[in-house]
């Protein structure tokens, strides 16, 4: 069918449903030539003394050509009306008209691409929206058409919404880049950096592989505020380094910001640590409490006050918190104990406990003798008192009103609370196996595998790992993954063949055998659709299930590579042989391999507290950690661009209040462990 003749058939059935679907209701008629703002880019729209409504009937009445440059018109003008749902549909609708026969064809293909894009994401839309910023790409590439900075703007919106910083951050390089300079303003710069600034070490270094514009300058920049930030001088005499080598770059602005801003430290003395210490999780508790001894070590400037979270009074907690001059609290550590504490320390109940109670708390000072502290009784009168202000004016505004946390201590939560909410005065350290688990998919997702599956054991933490890697890859790659659960013993020898279809080689094996009635030689063969195998499970699992891995791989296919959390990797076990572990790739903290930032460290505790486990160590390194954290986290707050390397991993503080981890990756090689850059 001759595209004129068709159009002269469809189009006008094309518009009057979409006349019957616009309203009755006249947009404003505009009477002037109109520079259309669309939020995507500046377009001229010559739209005379008609309506957007009124160019779509216009359009029933012209030749093919002319309709077509009326609906144009019309989808124009409907978005920068903001009625979104009717430039989206005529976008869509129009765009399949558009041949070379209309001018700037091209141009005015992606202009309505843009527009579709857009209205989807005005709509909240994203995922669609997504789909057509994919299929413009398509198109530009095809058609050698340069992407304007509407385009990565829309982009770096879709990737945000998707949860994908790296990506959203990348585009957003492009766009500024594409950028008139006469329309780049401090708006775009300060976004870009704040941006910057929520990455995590992992995301630093895996934008750095993108190259996208600016990035260098950018990322030397944040560097150099993540290491210095909190050290003035330092700090200036780095960023005048930076201002020399990058005269041009827009991030001077920030450089100049960062030269002048004063960041205050907070002096802290007295440190209070709630853990249990006593009790099931006694072992736990010991553990980070020998971690912030080790880091205690030699200050002379703070005095440490421990708690037993199996036998304080929360009640009390506060007034013996106040007797002591507490200024900065660590702990607790168990979920429900977080929660507890945060209940009991909020300002509406403490002033119900300075009525109320003096309790003790079952506090001792790491400088005195282990023991109680003795507390004033309870008063009878104030609490007659209190039950009397009950029925007040006074105690109704007291609930209404938010309550003030001014007497609130900075806290350092060693758990994210189950119910309890956050306030200003609480950051958590957090050692979240998710974490890990989202940046290795990450990181894996750009070694260009295609067809990974997951291998997990089945137990509640092995599957959160599994789930948390199976989302991350799904959120990047918008594929989704296989993951297959094993447990021990022989049932997870059928599982790993089942996941590996050895089992369905050896089925069709057997048939052929039988048809054929007579013996032959054969060999089976794994599938070949897979390509990266990430494993979850413990040091003991690891080591039957890698090699079995190995051993059901036909010797015709390319070896898999195997990658793991650090639930795979145990330090007891690298002492012995490590040959069935061979190429085995995993996430790990710092203080679990074995780099010079930890020798002399390691060294003593290795003498101290021999034979620890791998769990134990963990938890060590946390409360080493905790103690370096306290008076980096007030520095934290005031420039969210610092960064603390530490023995749990490279942390930095969230928006949540939340400090994430960046952990290091580790490969058995000629029976070994090595540190290996997979981020670089």
């Amino acid at each position: 069918m001759h595209f004129q003749h068709f159009k002269s058939r469809v189009l006008p059935a094309l518009l009057l449903i979409f006349l019957a679907s616009c309203s009755t209701k006249q947009a404003p008629v505009p009477t002037t030539k109109t520079q259309v703002t669309t939020g995507i880019e500046a377009i001229d729209v010559d739209a005379g003394a008609l309506s957007a409504e009124q160019h779509v009937e216009l359009a029933k009445t012209l030749d093919s050509n002319n309709a077509v440059n009326e609906l144009l018109i019309a989808t124009k003008l409907f978005y920068q009306q903001e009625n979104y749902a009717k430039a989206l549909w005529l976008a869509d609708k129009t765009m399949p008209l558009v041949d070379e026969n209309i001018i700037n064809s091209k141009h005015e293909k992606v202009l309505l691409a843009l527009i579709k894009a857009s209205s989807l994401q005005k709509l909240e839309y994203y995922p669609e929206s997504h789909v057509e910023l994919n299929q413009l790409e398509q198109y530009a590439s095809e058609n050698n058409i340069l992407l304007t900075a509407s385009y990565y703007r829309l982009l770096s919106a879709a990737f945000r919404e998707e949860e994908q910083p790296i990506s959203a951050l990348n585009a957003q390089l492009f766009e500024f880049s594409r950028t008139p300079d006469n329309a780049q303003n401090q708006q775009q710069i300060s976004d870009i950096w704040h941006n910057f600034q929520t990455l995590s070490q992992w995301q630093l270094n895996l934008i750095a592989l993108d190259k996208a514009p600016y990035s260098k300058g950018w990322l030397t920049l944040t560097a150099l505020a993540n290491k210095f930030g909190g050290d003035q001088a330092k700090m200036k005499y780095h960023l005048s380094i930076w201002q020399n080598k990058f005269k041009l770059h827009p991030a001077n602005v920030i450089a100049k910001q960062l030269s002048s801003q004063a960041i205050t430290p907070k002096d802290i003395k007295n440190i209070a640590v709630i853990l249990p210490l006593s009790g099931k999780q006694q072992s736990a508790g010991r553990a980070i409490q020998q971690g912030i001894l080790a880091s205690f070590a030699n200050d002379n400037t703070k005095s440490l006050h421990f708690v037993d979270s199996n036998t304080v009074n929360w009640y009390g907690l506060t007034n013996d918190f106040a007797t002591l001059k507490v200024d900065f609290v660590i702990g607790p550590l168990l979920k429900s104990n977080v929660d507890k504490y945060i209940s009991h320390t909020s300002a509406q109940t403490q002033a119900q406990t300075d009525d109320l109670l003096n309790a003790s708390s079952g506090l001792f000072d790491i400088n005195k003798t282990e023991g109680t502290i003795d507390t004033p009784s309870t008063n009878q009168n104030q609490t007659a008192d209190y039950i009397t202000a009950i029925d007040s004016d006074s105690a109704i505004k007291s609930y209404l009103e938010p309550a003030q946390d001014n007497k609130a201590i900075d806290t350092l939560l060693l758990n994210i609370p189950a119910k309890a909410s956050l306030t200003r005065h609480h950051t958590v350290l957090s050692m979240r196996p998710e974490d890990e688990a989202k940046q290795a998919a990450a990181t894996l997702s750009r070694q260009q595998f295609k067809h990974p599956i997951v291998l997990s054991q089945k137990n509640i933490v092995s599957k959160r790992i599994a789930q948390a890697f199976v989302r991350q890859w799904q959120r990047i790659t918008g594929n989704t993954i296989e993951v297959v659960y094993y447990d021990t013993g022989t049932q997870m020898q059928e599982n790993v063949k089942a996941s590996l279809s050895v089992d369905k080689s050896k089925a069709r094996i057997t048939k052929l055998k039988s048809r054929l009635n007579q013996s032959i030689k054969t060999k089976t063969r794994n599938r070949r659709d897979i390509d990266m195998i990430y494993l979850v499970g413990t040091p003991e699992q690891t080591r039957l299930v890698k090699p079995y891995i190995e051993v059901n791989i036909s010797e015709f296919a390319t070896l898999i590579p195997v990658y793991a959390s650090s639930r795979s990797h145990s330090t007891q076990s690298d002492y012995s042989s490590n040959s069935d572990l061979q190429g085995l790739t995993f996430t790990e903290i710092p203080w679990l391999l074995a780099n010079e930032q930890n020798t002399e460290l390691a060294t003593l505790s290795q003498e101290l507290w021999p034979k620890r486990s791998d769990g134990l160590s963990r938890l060590f390194a946390m409360g080493y950690d905790s103690y370096q954290l306290i008076n980096k986290i007030p520095l934290m707050q005031q420039a969210p661009y610092l960064q603390h390397w530490g023995q749990t991993g490279v942390l930095k503080l969230n928006d949540d209040s939340v400090l994430t981890r960046s952990l290091l990756w580790g490969v058995y090689k000629q029976n070994k462990v090595v540190s290996i850059a997979m981020e670089r």
